[in-house]
C-alpha cells in the first residue's frame, strides 16, 4: 500500500510539472510577444531592443541571435545591475522553446522592468528559418578555416567569361552562374529567406574603423586575402552578389566594385536583387548552414576604378572630368544626417541620387533611357567620372553601372567621411544646390 502511495505521489508530481510546463507554453504562445519577422526588421534598421538569451553559456557561445546578451534565466536577480536598458526600456527574451523565457519574463516583471517581449518561436525557429547567427569559434575552428581549399572548382563558362566586361548580371543569368557553382554573396544583413549556399557579408569587414576613413578599403592586402578567402572566394569561380535595391543602400554594388579593384575578374550582382532571383526560383537555404570551404583567392589591386582624396582634388575643373555626387538632395545642399564633419559638396559635382537609376520594381531604368539621363548632363563614353557619397557606398553602385553601361568611371571610396574631414581651405565644400564651379 505504501509503494502504491510513493508511486501516485511520483505520478502526481510529474502530472503537475507538465502542466506547469504546458503553461509555461501557453504563455509563450498568448503573453505580450514579438515576431521573428519583426525582430529581424528592427534589427535592419537598426532600432532593436535589448535582446536578452537566457540560456546556458554554452549554448549562447554554440551560436545566439546577433547582438544578444547572455544572462542565465536563474541567475537574473543577481545581474540585473548588468542589463543596460535601451531608451524605451523594451527588452526581448529568449531561449530554446520558451520555457526559461517564460521564467525570466516574470522575473523581469518582478523587478520592474514591464516592457518585455517573448521571441515567438525561440531560437529554435530563428534556425529553421536560417536566420543568421553569431558564434563562439575556437582557435583551432578559426585555423582550419584559413587552410582549407576548394578542392574543385567549375570550368569556365561563356556566361562567365562575359562577366569580365559586365559587373551586372539578370536574375536568369544569375540562377545560371549559381546553378554553375558560383559563389553567392548576400549584403542583407538578416533575412529570413538567402539563396542555398549563400554567405553574409558586411562591406565593413573590409575597410578600417576610423571614423575618417571607413569608407576606404583596408590597406592590407594579406588581411583582406584572409577574410575573401573565409567566404569561399577563388580567383576562378564567379561570384554572384545580392540584395535588396528598393530598400538598400547599393551594397551589392559596393562589394562588386570591391572585389573588382582588388583584382576578381569575374563579380556580378543581379539586377532586381533576391526578389528578382525568387521569381526565377532560384533555389533557398534548407536545413543547418554550412560554412563555406575557404577559397584560393589572392588580392592583386586593379586601380582602374579607384581613385584617392588627393588625386581627386588634381582632377576638379580638369576638361573632360566630370563628378557625380550619389547622394540625396538634402546632403548635397549641405545637411549632414550620416556623421559628416562638414556639409555641402565637391566644387563643380553634379547630383545624381543613386536610385534616380532604378525603377519601382528595384531593378535597373532600360539602359538606352540611362544614357539619356547621363547624356542631359554632358556625360559620354569618353568621360572621365569620378563618383562619390558619404562612404564610397552609393557610389560604389553606381560606378558598377556605369562601368556595365560601357563608361569610364572611378569611386571614391573615402568620400565624404574623409574629404568633409580635411582642412576645408584645401578641400572646400559648396552649399549651393546647383551646379558650380570651384572659385580661383
Amino acid at each position: 500500500m505504501r509503494g502504491y502511495y510513493r508511486q501516485s505521489q511520483k505520478f502526481l508530481w510529474a502530472l503537475c510539472l507538465c502542466i506547469q510546463i504546458a503553461a509555461c507554453g501557453a504563455l509563450a504562445e498568448t503573453g505580450d510577444q514579438i515576431t521573428q519577422q519583426e525582430l529581424v526588421a528592427q534589427i535592419e534598421s537598426e532600432a532593436a531592443p535589448l535582446i536578452l538569451d537566457v540560456r546556458t553559456a554554452e549554448e549562447y557561445e554554440a551560436g545566439h541571435i546577433p547582438g544578444a546578451i547572455n544572462v542565465h534565466f536563474r541567475e537574473l536577480d543577481q545581474r540585473l545591475d548588468e542589463i543596460a536598458l535601451p531608451a524605451d526600456g523594451t527588452v526581448v527574451v529568449y531561449c530554446e522553446r520558451g520555457i526559461r523565457a517564460n521564467i525570466a519574463k516574470r522575473s523581469l516583471n518582478a523587478a520592474g522592468i514591464t516592457s518585455v517581449l517573448y521571441l515567438k518561436g525561440d531560437i529554435s525557429q530563428w534556425r529553421k528559418n536560417n536566420l543568421p547567427l553569431e558564434r563562439e569559434r575556437s582557435f583551432s575552428e578559426t585555423e582550419g578555416a584559413r587552410t582549407s581549399v576548394v578542392q574543385t572548382v567549375p570550368e569556365h563558362t561563356q556566361l562567365a567569361t562575359s562577366l569580365t566586361d559586365r559587373w551586372i548580371v539578370n536574375a536568369v543569368e544569375a540562377k545560371q552562374l549559381i546553378d554553375q557553382g558560383a559563389t553567392v554573396l548576400d549584403t542583407r544583413k538578416l533575412a529570413l529567406k538567402r539563396i542555398q549556399g549563400s554567405v553574409y557579408v558586411d562591406w565593413r569587414q573590409f575597410s578600417p574603423e576610423n571614423a575618417v576613413t571607413r569608407g576606404k578599403l583596408l590597406e592590407q592586402d594579406e588581411v583582406l586575402t584572409q577574410q575573401l578567402q573565409s567566404l569561399g572566394i577563388s580567383s576562378q569561380r564567379p561570384v554572384v552578389v545580392v540584395a535588396n535595391p528598393p530598400q538598400g543602400w547599393g551594397e551589392d554594388g559596393r562589394i562588386v566594385w570591391m572585389l573588382r579593384t582588388l583584382g576578381h575578374a569575374q563579380v556580378a550582382m543581379v539586377d532586381g536583387g533576391f526578389e528578382a532571383l525568387m521569381a526565377v526560383k532560384a533555389p533557398i537555404q534548407s536545413g543547418a548552414y554550412q560554412p563555406p570551404a575557404a577559397g584560393d583567392f589572392v588580392v592583386a589591386r586593379n586601380l582602374n576604378w579607384d581613385i584617392q582624396r588627393d588625386e581627386l582634388r588634381a582632377q576638379l575643373g580638369r576638361e573632360n572630368v566630370v563628378v557625380i555626387d550619389t547622394r540625396e538632395a538634402r546632403e548635397f545642399a549641405g545637411k549632414t544626417p550620416y556623421g559628416e564633419q562638414r556639409g555641402g559638396h565637391v566644387p563643380g559635382a553634379i547630383h545624381f541620387y543613386f536610385k534616380e537609376f532604378l525603377g519601382q520594381d528595384g531593378k535597373l531604368l532600360p539602359p538606352d533611357d540611362l544614357r539619356a539621363k547621363l547624356q542631359n548632363q554632358g556625360i559620354t563614353p569618353e568621360t572621365q567620372i569620378v563618383v562619390y557619397c558619404t562612404g564610397g557606398i552609393r557610389s560604389g553602385w553606381l560606378a558598377s553601372v556605369l562601368i556595365t553601361l560601357g563608361y569610364q568611371a572611378r569611386n571614391y571610396a573615402g568620400s565624404m567621411w574623409e574629404w568633409s574631414a580635411a582642412p576645408a581651405d584645401s578641400y572646400p565644400l559648396f552649399l549651393d544646390s546647383i551646379t558650380a564651379e570651384p572659385s580661383e
